[in-house]
């Protein structure tokens, strides 16, 4: 992929930069920055720390953006004790290292809290300065090192134009923090020639000062004038001639989103499909409903009671400020403003913290014990093997070679990133090995990328689990149409047997293809014949 190249590239560049006035030799391309740090730390160790350090970097992010927001650093305490107690439901590195986002959301919560700086009526114009300078910066990383930081932008973008609209924070500071990120994009764009989205465009169209929304510019200068109900009127306008021009500019200039846009239909049941990588990435956690353990966890730790607590005691506020335009003396005047803000910044936070202190600190104690060290013989046994062959190309399933590559440096066929089409389109091809198709089709999918192993999972081929639809042979089985339904019942409709079960009795027609070179409990390795032999 040379987008893909092109990014890290320039992120390679960009980290030999900021290390060369203490390593000039780190000045350069990946290889030369990697054999300057192994000098000084093994490479394995070099990344886990530098993962979580990054993860104590956005705590560190989310105490001081509670800290502004609240005045009090007791608010600081309890949003970290809140984000340890629910690590489960807020970052994923304790289930995958070397994932994207392990990287990116630290800087998009180091901008979060130079943002909330940036918007504080109580700040100098040095400390302006300085939260406009952080936000840019972390901006620009946080883009860089996720593919998926546009449309959390895109979120974000939205939320300032609703404070903007309802005149709730300065229109100057505002019109500033979009263009921080539109100049971050811009320098983005460039070098990596990355395409647009209907996503990235309306983020922003919602801004007033873009070239080709001069209309909505002349609607957004006059939306903090007139009644609450004018306003309302104007922000519904607003956002219909953004979406409606932002999509219907995209169709005009032939731009392809039909998949994003065959995905949200099938995501909100207006159509269904059989495609494979649609019904994939649907199943996939991060895209499905979220189940009640959720809610019940956020609310045995108080964080979802006093989350609806806030946002009510937030709309309220707006809706005084706004709509009734009371001063705050005459709504709270049986007691004195400081003394409620006291209560409210410190009392509150501190009876919260001790009673979670008092039931979980016992629990996450016994869990920082917990040293248990993971160890999986089968893929250890795996991974050596293959690092003792020659250079080869291995298939598999993304998560495997993403493993693989990791610990062995090997050339794949794919890898989990679930955003690059291409790269799920091969995934594709590569798990037909799990579906009911003939030995000769099989053979032609390997081939066509080049491969020299294929590994078969018996996590995958023998998956029993009672939940089916979402199961990977299922999935292959609709994407192939080798299954007829009548009624509640499903039955095949192939008359090939599953290729991961029938190439593990070594007959003809798998032995011309494909021959067995390692196996344990957990993998199947077989290599691609290169010339056919056919054997009877």
């Amino acid at each position: 992929n040379k987008r893909e190249i092109k990014r890290r590239a320039l992120f390679w560049r960009c980290c030999g930069a900021a290390l060369a006035p203490l390593w000039p030799g780190c000045r350069g391309n990946q290889t030369q920055f990697r054999l300057c740090l192994q000098d000084y730390v093994e490479p394995i160790y070099f990344y886990i720390g530098t993962v979580f350090g990054l993860q104590a970097v956005c705590v560190t992010a989310l105490f001081v953006c509670s800290w502004v927001m609240s005045g009090t650093c007791v608010a600081g305490m309890l949003a970290v004790s809140w984000f340890v107690l629910n690590r489960q439901d807020a970052t994923r590195v304790e289930q995958g290292i070397p994932l994207r986002e392990n990287w990116a959301l630290p800087y998009f919560s180091v901008q979060v809290a130079a943002l909330t700086g940036f918007l504080s009526n109580n700040i100098s114009s040095a400390s302006e300065m300085f939260c406009y300078l952080t936000m840019s910066a972390s901006t620009f990383t946080f883009l860089l090192l996720w593919e998926h930081g546009h449309y959390v932008l895109f979120v974000q973008g939205l939320c300032l134009f609703l404070l903007d609209s309802l005149d709730l924070v300065p229109q100057r500071k505002v019109s500033m923090a979009p263009l921080s990120a539109r100049i971050d994009r811009t320098g983005l764009t460039d070098p990596l020639k990355n395409q647009e989205t209907v996503t990235n465009r309306a983020c922003l169209d919602l801004h007033p000062s873009t070239r080709t929304c001069r209309l909505l510019f002349l609607l957004q200068r006059k939306m903090r004038m007139g009644p609450l109900l004018a306003r309302v009127m104007k922000l519904l306008l607003h956002f219909h001639l953004v979406f409606t021009a932002g999509i219907s500019f995209a169709y005009l200039i032939k731009v392809n989103h039909d998949f994003t846009l065959k995905l949200l239909e099938v995501k909100f049941g207006l159509n269904t499909t059989t495609d494979f990588v649609t019904n994939f990435l649907l199943c996939q956690d991060g895209l499905r409903a979220a189940g009640q353990n959720l809610f019940l966890r956020l609310t045995q730790t108080s964080v979802l009671p006093f989350y609806v607590l806030v946002l009510a005691v937030c709309l309220l506020s707006t809706l005084q400020t706004v709509l009734f335009q009371f001063p705050a003396d005459d709504v709270t005047g049986c007691c004195s403003v400081s003394l409620q803000s006291l209560i409210l910044s410190t009392a509150v936070p501190t009876i919260i913290g001790f009673s979670l202190w008092r039931e979980y600190y016992p629990r996450v104690l016994a869990d920082l014990a917990d040293l248990q060290e993971f160890y999986d013989p089968d893929t250890t046994e795996l991974i050596g093997w293959i690092r003792s062959q020659a250079p080869a190309v291995f298939a598999g399933s993304p998560l495997l070679l993403g493993t693989i590559k990791l610990c062995s440096g090997s050339a794949v066929t794919s890898l989990p990133i679930y955003s690059d089409m291409d790269l799920l389109r091969r995934s594709e091809e590569t798990y037909q090995v799990y579906s009911m198709r003939s030995a000769e089709d099989v053979y032609k999918c390997l081939t066509a990328q080049k491969t020299t192993y294929v590994i078969v999972e018996e996590s995958i081929c023998n998956d029993v689990q009672l939940k089916k639809g979402c199961r990977l042979k299922d999935l292959l089985d609709v994407s192939n149409r080798h299954v007829v339904h009548d009624g509640s019942r499903m039955f095949s409709s192939s008359k090939h047997g599953r290729f991961c079960q029938e190439v593990k009795m070594n007959y003809s027609p798998y032995t011309n293809y494909f021959t067995r070179v390692f196996w344990n409990r957990s993998y199947h390795v077989y290599k691609v014949n290169s010339v056919i032999s056919f054997q009877f």
